[in-house]
């Protein structure tokens, strides 16, 4: 099951929507997936995540949804 945590990126400490499905993640309207084994709750600054794998997107991703689609695609 998708969710979607509060977070941020970046020097400036940018807040973002971070969508996570099993493990992959990617920050709203990004196209940037990663995978990671760390946790992605409220909070997570996502310049910090230990990544091990990466893919970019087709199109900007703004949905849980969006997100789900480019894993299995």
């Amino acid at each position: 099951m998708a969710k979607t945590v509060s977070g941020t990126y970046g020097q400036s400490k940018t807040k973002c929507k971070v969508f996570e499905h099993r493990g992959w993640y990617c920050a709203k309207g990004s196209v940037n997936v990663n995978r990671t084994h760390d946790p992605i709750e409220d909070g997570v600054d996502i310049e910090s995540v230990h990544d091990y794998n990466t893919f970019t997107a087709d199109k900007p991703i703004n949905t849980e949804n969006q997100l789900v689609k480019a894993i299995e695609s």
